[in-house]
């Protein structure tokens, strides 16, 4: 299992069986704000479903393809971050996250976001992130934004939401030697 700690009260740690029920509990503590943008939670209802979530990135870990960290606030899981898919032949990672509204404006996501991108570029090497951001989604725009990436395109009916299609704008951040210095230091998260 990895960890890092970012802070005395932030730490970033994989996520294990036994998070399962701290998982659950927080998403039914928040379904209605996180089914805004997000697609998985309608489909994450028991404790069993979460389970099965952290199986599935467990195994994915194993085999270096993703990684899944929750995000730890004084002992609480209040999010999660990682890479949904590393695609090593393109040497790029597809980094998503997620935090309850109750952690957010403290500058927890950013910091987490400086690490897990540090750890991607100067770890595993890769040379470019890339995300989608649903084009409604105006808090998730200004974030990565604000981290530095830029937007290359747009990705019609990328996913949907709520029932309904939705397009994805698509953003890039590239290794440079700004990206390297955010996070001085970052765990080994991946074999």
């Amino acid at each position: 299992m990895f960890s890092h700690k970012i802070t005395p009260d932030l730490e970033l740690r994989q996520l294990q069986l036994a998070d399962a029920k701290a998982l659950i509990e927080i998403v039914n503590a928040h379904r209605a704000y996180l089914r805004e943008w997000l697609h998985w939670v309608d489909g994450t209802l028991t404790v069993r479903d979460a389970e099965r979530f952290i199986v599935t990135a467990l195994h994915e870990y194993n085999e270096s393809q993703a990684f899944t960290a929750g995000i730890w606030l004084s002992g609480q899981l209040v999010g999660a971050i990682g890479h949904n898919r590393i695609d090593w032949p393109h040497q790029m990672g597809n980094p998503g996250w997620w935090l309850i509204p109750a952690a957010q404006g403290k500058g927890v996501m950013t910091q987490c976001c400086r690490v897990v991108f540090n750890h991607a570029f100067n770890q595993l090497r890769l040379s470019r992130l890339c995300v989608g951001v649903a084009t409604g989604n105006a808090r998730g725009h200004e974030m990565v934004k604000r981290l530095g990436f830029v937007r290359i395109s747009t990705l019609r009916n990328a996913e949907k939401l709520q029932g309904k299609n939705v397009d994805h704008v698509i953003y890039e951040l590239t290794a440079s030697p700004t990206i390297a210095s955010l996070a001085a230091a970052s765990a080994r998260l991946l074999p």
